[in-house]
């Protein structure tokens, strides 16, 4: 009996070891496995990539400011060289002026003096216009041509102070009576109250017309804005004493 229960607990001890290793090994196998399981389960995030926005054009930056001597003088000469509406240029209409008036002057024809006075008057060069407006003015003898000729300073901007001497010169009493009655209407026609310092010396004129004409453009004249400065007698009629 008692070899029989050494015998039986022989095997029995060597049974342990192997149950025991057999455990292990299981207990290692479902570690492995939940390892795995949790790997696959949560990957690891690959790095995160920030995505740029499609690209956009740049807006032009301005050109660098130059404050170069040569860019300073085109500017001038860009100023010197203006063009009108019809795009011509300062030179080109201060020449045109100058062709006009030599035609005017060289043609006895009634119609076509008049058609060159309206030409004239339709230029954008002002200041020249009124100028070869004046010269003709002074040298033309034909009453009615005088009257066209005063007649077409209001269809020319600005140039008051020469407008005032050519119509002071209209209104002379060496002139005709119809040309100097057109030249106290035209004085009134240009709107400045400076016209009424001239017209106060026709007060007194011998021809009650005259006067009349004189009275009623200065009563037009008085709601006028006061000029900035009022010119002598002298410096309005001097700008057609040449």
């Amino acid at each position: 009996m008692l070899p029989d229960n050494m015998e039986r607990a022989t095997n029995n001890m060597k049974r342990v070891p192997l149950a025991v290793a057999t455990a292990v090994a299981v207990v290692l196998l479902a570690v492995a496995g939940c390892s795995k399981k949790e790997s696959q389960e949560a990957p690891v995030p690959p790095p995160s990539v920030t995505t740029l926005p499609a690209t956009q054009p740049l807006p032009a930056l301005p050109p660098p400011a130059t404050t170069s001597v040569a860019s300073a003088a085109s500017a001038s000469a860009a100023d010197t060289n203006q063009t009108s509406e019809d795009g011509q240029t300062q030179a080109e209409l201060a020449a045109q002026v100058k062709q006009l008036e030599n035609e005017y002057q060289n043609t006895p024809d009634f119609q076509k003096r008049v058609s060159i006075i309206f030409e004239l008057s339709s230029n954008d060069d002002g200041a020249d216009v009124i100028d070869a407006l004046a010269h003709l003015f002074l040298n033309e003898k034909d009453q009615e041509l005088k009257i066209e000729l005063v007649n077409s300073l209001t269809d020319v901007d600005g140039q008051n102070d020469k407008k005032l001497a050519i119509l002071s010169t209209g209104m002379r009493g060496d002139q005709p009576k119809e040309v100097r009655l057109e030249a106290i209407d035209g004085m009134g026609d240009v709107e400045d109250k400076r016209g009424i310092q001239i017209l106060q010396g026709f007060l007194n004129d011998p021809d009650e017309d005259i006067k009349q004409a004189a009275q009623d453009t200065i009563e037009q004249l008085q709601d006028v804005p006061e000029p900035s400065s009022q010119p002598t007698q002298s410096q309005i009629t001097g700008h057609v004493s040449q």
